[in-house]
């Protein structure tokens, strides 16, 4: 009478299996489901590719031999987390702890899981300036709950290459 069946193993496996599963979407959902986001800005040029209506930003040092007549500025933001997330600002801080925006048209944006959102615009020299003097202590972009996202490690390599690469006129 105390022998177990095929049928009882088959359906206690199943019941710890959905067990499982019902235990790990709850983690997710109240744990590890956190709202972010990743945050880039680039110096270079805008260009269109020959015979289409198509725009593709180059990074200031990416193109051999050009010359980067009018260098812009892309801003580009990745909602890398689950949930929608609603990007209202760009900004930073000097390091004399004097704080600045950054004017990107197209803000406030709400972001859905895995949306991209990247924006070009003129890029002052000053910027591009204070950027390659070191001057910048941090630069972030603001969603609607006053969080800040801070420019990555990566980030910055990338921004503090394009700017070094047009002021030293690299691309002359």
């Amino acid at each position: 009478m105390n022998q177990l069946s095929y049928a009882d193993i088959i359906s206690s496996i199943a019941l710890l299996t959905a067990m499982g599963a019902l235990a790990w979407n709850i983690v997710r959902d109240f744990v590890a489901d956190n709202v972010s986001i990743e945050f880039f800005i680039a110096f270079g040029e805008v260009g269109n590719i020959k015979d289409s209506m198509t725009g593709l930003f180059a990074d200031a040092g990416s193109l051999p031999n050009h010359k980067f007549d009018i260098p812009g500025m892309l801003v580009q933001i990745i909602n890398t987390g689950h949930k929608p997330i609603v990007v209202r600002s760009v900004g930073g801080e000097y390091k004399t702890r004097e704080h600045f925006s950054i004017i990107v048209g197209g803000l406030p944006k709400m972001l859905q899981p895995y949306e991209v959102f990247s924006n070009t615009s003129n890029a002052k020299q000053d910027f591009i300036k204070k950027i390659q003097k070191d001057e910048v202590k941090n630069l972030w972009a603001v969603d609607t709950m006053n969080k800040k996202w801070f420019l990555s490690t990566k980030g910055w390599k990338r921004l503090k290459n394009t700017a070094d690469y047009i002021v030293f006129n690299n691309h002359l």
